[in-house]
């Protein structure tokens, strides 16, 4: 026979162990932040211009580019697989590069593959180099210049006057 203090004592115990699993299990787990590194930012489209410190987060189902001035965020693009997010709008990744770059025929470009500093479209005419590579892509009437090295990743569309140039801070 149990008495009423250990029945209490039981209860007790299995109501805060329910209320510390419930906390637990809604608890949001952060994602691992696999590499952050500070660089040298030029971001330049038809409509705007940023040359300034910024920083790469790599993350695993998203890459982060953060351009800074004296401390304050003035830009963010975050890519992910479907979506890009400009200073936390979120658009499809399609519209976004109709909008820098006319028209789809950059529709595979993967933002985060470019931030990375890996090849795009696959390889697709990549030329090896000393300390890297680099590629020429044509597509439509669109041609662009990707260019990776130990010291900077270069990316130009020279039709829509689209400039990604990030280098290491030295």
């Amino acid at each position: 026979m149990v008495s009423y203090f250990n029945r209490r004592r039981i209860l007790t115990i299995l109501l805060f162990s329910f209320g510390f699993l419930i906390v637990l299990g809604c608890a949001k787990h952060s994602p691992k932040l696999q590499q952050i590194t500070p660089k040298i930012i030029f971001f330049s489209t038809k409509d705007f211009r940023f040359y300034d410190t910024g920083f790469i987060k790599v993350l695993p189902n998203e890459t982060t580019l953060e351009i800074f001035n004296t401390g304050h965020l003035l830009f963010s693009l975050s890519s992910f697989k479907n979506k890009i997010c400009l200073n936390q709008q979120c658009y499809a990744k399609d519209t976004i590069i109709r909008k820098y770059f006319g028209d789809d025929s950059l529709r595979g470009l993967d933002f985060r593959l470019l931030l990375q500093g890996k090849e795009i479209f696959l390889g697709e005419n990549k030329v090896l180099l000393e300390n890297g590579f680099y590629q020429t892509i044509k597509r439509g009437n669109l041609e662009i210049y990707y260019e990776v090295s130990k010291e900077e990743i270069f990316f130009e569309e020279r039709e829509n006057k689209f400039i990604l140039k990030i280098e290491n801070l030295k």
